[in-house]
């Protein structure tokens, strides 16, 4: 390891890996000459990282915002534009050809032309504009080889080139439900239909149908292998890196390293068929404002990663003055505020955007399936696949008339395709369709924009200058005509089951100037009473508990302040331990160990904060009561399909108690949760020693990050490029949303992003990202936003001019060339 650690300090000291970025770097005015522009443009970067672009018409803007987000992301966005794409193969050769055939299945192929208006009426300038930026990067780093982040130079690889279409990519978008209807089809065919109705929240209620013609005992996880191929990747290779200049058992490390860091998540043990649904908005009108003007927060939740999944920036041109944050690989905002209003995004789990079909094939040809009777022919196209070193690979993709077919099964002639809104209708890619709210001046212009933002489902909440405040439930959302049709499982393809197109954006709901003068969402079940097509909507939600805590405080509130708005996004009063631990005041042990954690919990005032020891003794005990609960209701046969009960239908169970827990149930109930109580402690003194004085919840719940290649490095270089441990409260049901994994309660996934917005002085407004702008560790802005995240600190979220100037870090000015 001595002898591998002096070969990197050698790179390091020879520039094949800079430990300083010129580009980088805080305090400069710099100038590039750039083809590609017509006006000069000026980015001027505050201390925070974030780039603020002045440019002086609309394509320079976005020229210069995809030259930005290359600066701080390239890395990232390579590697999203080749997985996305099905380009990996490009660059890493032979192995990865089957991957590259199943992402694209899932490429857009419907009318180019209505896909780029439906984002924007110049869509398709702006997307020329922003990947013509990046590669502008892309060539001027290959001209100045010591700025290319050091994974190309570890992998011996080069970025590639955009076209327009990359940011139309569609396998990430955050859509529903495959993974849901598999995962259900595989519970009713463990449990029985009447156990996973009576297992399972379904909002509005539903009474759970096999639909007609369709054996759940057929489905399995094999089904979504393409699906997830596609999603999620492969892991690399050391044989996947020849022109890396490591040795090869080092290529295998970072082969390793890579492939945790291209996967994005600090879970290993992550279910990629759990639902998630995790962010919180509020907007509050002027009458509960100290200023008198609305104030709006976000904070949507993601898996928490470096580099952040986040992206922010200030776009300043003529008919464009909008900050906020996105993704790097898409141009504009997201959610943010321009100069007239603000908006903020959660997930609205209306729209259920997939279906998977069943079909039978014709055991003489595969190809032809059933359908109304007859054997129709698979629509084939023929894929030539780039691969580094070798001649283009041919692959086959098969489509049905409902979408790709993501699996074929020739020993019982069943084939199954997804039908998903996002690929038969143009202007589903993710996100996007936030550039027409980027410029919208008003209510009706926003809704205007909002009745086109199919992807994903989001509640959309807005305020502006004049004092308005209101919410949109922006959805594509399929018409099912059928009683039997639900779409939490799958459906025969025989014809049987066709949608009746999708449920118009005019028909979608809304809500302006509430009475409450406030609306509130956390991607709970929120369908007015009165909504007319509730039946069509998704049946999985959020679990209520953050959105009841968020109304809790916003209705007792007067006279709010955006310092009280950042408070409550770091709320950590859990509901769930406030209903537990009401049961704990009732309970008593003769055991001194067990009697002092129920000591703490009767006084505990049900926060999960970092110093709170209660806290800690409740992470414990949920799970184990949870786990008991489940043993109660859930057959031993259907376990592994089912899984563990909710937190919500398990505390509905512990509030009425039947047979199942014993006679009298009550009493059976409370000698489940001191049983649940003592083992969870056991575990807790087995982790934290039995002095619980030592029991602090921030001693075990933390968020901190490594570099991906951290195993690779010296390790001074490594723990630069890393960062410091810093305890977090909260929990998964709290506002301040910190889900842990449960090896070392490290924080998983949370805010990967939050704003509070100051309508009466935009200036006021206060935002954070994580954990920090750039994901190059010789910047500056790799890390520097951790802490404020960590602890409740936020930066201004700068938009005038004169903010802009005082908070100034460094300026570039692209300059066309010859000027």
């Amino acid at each position: 390891m001595r002898l591998f650690n002096r070969r990197i300090a050698a790179l390091l000291a020879s520039g094949l890996i800079a430990l300083t970025a010129g580009c980088a770097s805080t305090g400069k005015k710099d100038t590039i000459n750039m083809a590609g522009l017509s006006q000069p443009v000026e980015i001027v970067r505050d201390r925070h990282g974030v780039s603020h672009i002045y440019a002086q018409n609309q394509n320079d803007l976005f020229f210069a915002q995809g030259f930005s987000a290359a600066r701080d992301r390239l890395w990232q966005l390579d590697l999203w534009r080749r997985q996305g794409e099905g380009k990996m193969a490009e660059q890493f050769g032979p192995r990865f050809v089957e991957q590259d055939r199943a992402a694209r299945l899932f490429l857009f192929r419907g009318d180019m032309q209505a896909e780029f208006a439906s984002y924007h009426p110049e869509g398709q300038a702006i997307l020329t504009a922003f990947a013509a930026g990046i590669n502008a990067y892309v060539d001027w780093v290959k001209a100045n080889p010591d700025q290319l982040p050091p994974e190309f130079k570890l992998t011996g690889t080069l970025p590639g080139y955009w076209r327009p279409e990359t940011s139309l990519i569609r396998i990430y978008g955050l859509t529903r439900n495959l993974n849901e209807e598999v995962k259900m089809a595989q519970q009713v065919a463990g449990l029985g239909l009447n156990a996973v109705q009576g297992l399972s929240t379904f909002e509005p209620p539903l009474a759970l149908q096999v639909p007609a013609g369709l054996d759940v005992r057929q489905i399995d996880k094999s089904v979504l292998a393409n699906y997830t191929l596609a999603r999620n990747g492969q892991k690399f290779v050391a044989a996947d890196f020849p022109q890396s200049p490591l040795a090869l058992d080092k290529r295998e490390a970072l082969a390793s390293a890579l492939s945790e860091g291209k996967l994005a998540s600090l879970d290993p043990n992550f279910d990629p068929m759990a639902t998630r649904y995790e962010s919180n908005n509020w907007t509050i009108g002027g009458q509960h404002t100290d200023t008198g003007k609305p104030i709006l927060a976000g904070d949507p939740h993601r898996s928490i990663t470096m580099p952040s999944l986040r992206y922010m920036v200030h776009l300043n041109a003529p008919g464009w003055n909008v900050i906020g944050a996105g993704e790097p690989s898409l141009p504009g905002v997201s959610m943010g505020h321009n100069d007239r209003i603000a908006f903020g995004l959660t997930i609205f789990a209306f729209g259920d955007e997939e279906d998977l079909y069943v079909y039978d094939t014709n055991p003489a040809n595969p190809n032809e399936y059933r359908y109304r009777g007859g054997w129709e022919k698979m629509r084939q196209v023929d894929e030539s696949i780039p691969v580094r070193g070798q001649a283009a690979a041919v692959r086959q993709l098969k489509f049905t008339r409902h979408g790709p077919v993501i699996h074929e099964d020739p020993v019982r002639h069943k084939a199954y395709a997804l039908r998903a809104a996002y690929l038969e209708f143009p202007g589903t890619a993710a996100y996007l369709a936030s550039l027409r709210l980027n410029q919208a001046q008003n209510w009706n212009e926003f809704v205007a924009g909002m009745e086109k933002h199919y992807t994903p489902s989001e509640n959309m909440v807005y305020a502006d200058v004049d004092g308005n405040i209101g919410w949109f439930g922006g959805s594509i959302a399929p018409i099912r005509p059928r009683n039997d049709w639900s779409g939490m499982l799958p459906v025969p393809g025989n014809g049987d089951f066709e949608w009746r197109g999708v449920l118009p954006g005019s028909a979608l709901p809304r809500a302006y100037n509430p009475p409450e003068g406030y609306v509130a969402t956390a991607n709970e079940y929120n369908l007015p009473a009165d909504y007319v097509y509730k039946d069509m909507s998704a049946r999985t939600w959020a679990e209520p508990y953050r959105v009841q805590r968020i109304r809790e405080v916003l209705a007792d509130g007067n006279r709010l302040t955006v310092q009280q708005s950042q408070d409550l996004q770091y709320d950590n009063l859990s509901i769930p331990a406030r209903t537990l631990g009401g049961y704990a005041k009732a309970l008593n042990s003769a055991d001194p160990a067990l009697n002092d954690a129920l000591g703490l919990l009767k006084d505990w005032d049900y926060r999960m904060d970092t110093d709170s020891r209660a806290a800690t003794v409740y992470a414990f005990w949920l799970p184990e009561v949870v786990k008991r609960v489940s043993d109660l209701y859930v057959p031993a046969n259907g376990r592994a399909a089912f899984g563990d009960l909710s937190t919500r239908k398990t505390l509905e169970k512990l509030a009425t108690p039947d047979a199942a827990f014993g006679t009298p149930p009550d009493r059976g109930r409370d000698a489940l949760l001191l049983q649940a109580l003592n083992d969870g402690v056991q575990k807790l003194r087995a982790k934290l020693g039995p002095d619980s004085t030592q029991w602090q919840w921030g001693k075990l719940h933390h968020i901190q990050f490594e570099h991906s290649l951290a195993s690779l490095l010296p390790p001074d270089t490594a723990k630069a490029w890393g960062t410091p441990r810093y305890p977090v409260g909260g929990d998964n049901d709290t506002v301040h949303r910190a889900t842990f994994r449960k090896s070392d309660f490290r924080q998983i996934s949370g805010s990967s992003y939050r704003q509070v917005i100051d309508v009466a002085n935009w200036d006021n407004s206060r935002v954070q990202n994580v954990p920090g702008q750039s994901a190059d560790p010789r910047s500056p802005h790799y890390q520097d936003l951790l802490k404020g995240w960590a602890t409740g600190e936020y930066f201004p979220m700068a938009f005038s001019r004169a903010k802009v100037d005082s908070e100034r870090a460094d300026t570039l000015t692209l300059k066309p060339s010859g000027n």
